[in-house]
């Protein structure tokens, strides 16, 4: 703008509601649906012209009108909820908010307000939040976003990647999904170090299960390169820019099919049993040096749980289902239980002071199981792939210049 932005100018923004919604979809990578969209705030003057929140976000913050920014954008958010479920089933939408809204403590009541009266469902809307606004004001965030989570509200943590995070802390929060930086997503292109942080974000993000988001995806091969890596959902230009939400609906009444493999999720599922394994073989070797020692930790957690709580299990009876009609896909099933049966068993051997002759036992029999599984895995990376390649799987959607790919 030519123009310095004055808190007046904001002010009298709102009394003339020249705030907006804009709405850019979110592609489910492992099945091509569009599954929702981040609601994004615009400036839409009178005279035409749309301000970028970068030009005016950071003022609103500094007087304190950005509340009522976001309390006004969370109305309108609702209301496109309201909208959209009416012709559209299974979306949703997120929306950013920061610390001064999470203070005001307004946000928090009036999702709940709306959830009491019926307007929106727990799933319907997700929350937004910098990493670094997350870990620089931990304690404060953890307690709204606790008060968030009983209700249902998913969060998740924006910009992932840009150097704030530590595990530590990020795994005490309790965040659904993370959001690969932008910035991150674009340069893997050319730099071989940002590609390492997505593939190590996307992995990192499964252990933790939460849902792993790409922002910023501006080229096919990016597209695809993360179809490659399990991540789980995407946005960005080439899929589509930010749309009214009358644009939104049209672009949701062509129904977009966009390409969607589990290719990568069945590499994550090998990491699994692979990580699954080597927490048995962890746990023998301290307990074989001194049993009086070895750390808690030292067993995976998914040692303890069953076969359909694990990370492997979420995959296998969810989303991988879509595949079941894969004969090698079927073929996971008994090991894996098997598995997991295996490492009950462990775990009461270990927690009974079994001699190591057992437990060495018990570890040759999950190696058996995990032998059947890794090679099961492999055939059907190697099937999705031959289907791939012969072009049978979905194709992306043509109607790319419409949404301003």
């Amino acid at each position: 703008m030519s123009n310095p932005i004055s808190e007046e100018d904001l002010r009298s923004a709102l009394a003339n509601d020249e705030f907006v919604l804009v709405f850019q979809p979110k592609v489910s990578l492992l099945s091509g649906d569009v599954v929702g969209a981040e609601a994004l705030v615009r400036w839409q003057r009178a005279d035409g012209i749309v301000i970028n929140p970068d030009e005016f976000i950071p003022l609103a913050e500094r007087s304190g009108v950005l509340p009522e920014i976001t309390m006004r954008m969370l109305d309108y958010s609702v209301q496109a909820i309201v909208q959209l479920k009416s012709r559209h089933k299974g979306l949703s939408l997120s929306m950013n908010v920061t610390l001064q809204d999470l203070e005001k403590g307004g946000v928090s009541q009036q999702i709940s307000n709306d959830l009491k009266a019926g307007l929106i469902e727990p799933m319907d809307i997700q929350i937004e939040i910098t990493e670094s606004m997350a870990m620089s004001n931990f304690d404060r965030v953890h307690r709204d976003l606790e008060a968030l989570s009983r209700m249902g509200i998913r969060a998740l943590m924006d910009d992932f990647g840009t150097g704030y995070s530590s595990i530590d802390r990020l795994s005490q929060l309790p965040f659904s999904s993370l959001k690969l930086d932008k910035g991150v997503v674009k340069r893997m292109a050319t730099s071989r170090q940002n590609l390492d942080v997505v593939k190590s974000s996307i992995s990192m993000a499964r252990e933790l299960r939460m849902v792993s988001i790409a922002e910023g995806v501006e080229s096919e091969g990016a597209y695809n390169f993360l179809l490659a890596q399990g991540c789980e959902e995407a946005q960005g230009y080439w899929i589509s820019h930010p749309l009214s939400l009358q644009d939104f609906e049209s672009f949701l009444g062509t129904n977009p099919q966009f390409e969607g493999s589990q290719i990568g999720r069945i590499h994550q599922a090998l990491l699994n049993v692979l990580h699954y394994r080597k927490s048995l073989i962890d746990a023998v070797y301290c307990y074989g040096l001194n049993a009086e020692t070895i750390l808690d930790s030292v067993i995976d957690p998914e040692v303890e749980l069953s076969a359909r709580e694990s990370r492997f299990g979420l995959w296998y009876y969810g989303i991988g289902q879509r595949i079941a009609e894969l004969p090698a896909f079927r073929e996971l099933e008994q090991p894996f239980v098997a598995l997991h049966e295996c490492g009950q068993r462990f775990m009461q051997a270990l927690q009974s002071g079994a001699a190591a002759d057992t437990l060495h036992a018990i570890i040759e029999q999950t190696d058996v199981y995990t032998n059947q599984l890794t090679a099961s895995l492999r055939k059907l990376e190697l099937d999705l792939l031959r289907t791939t390649i012969h072009g049978s799987q979905i194709n992306t959607v043509s109607a790319s210049d419409h949404w301003g790919r």
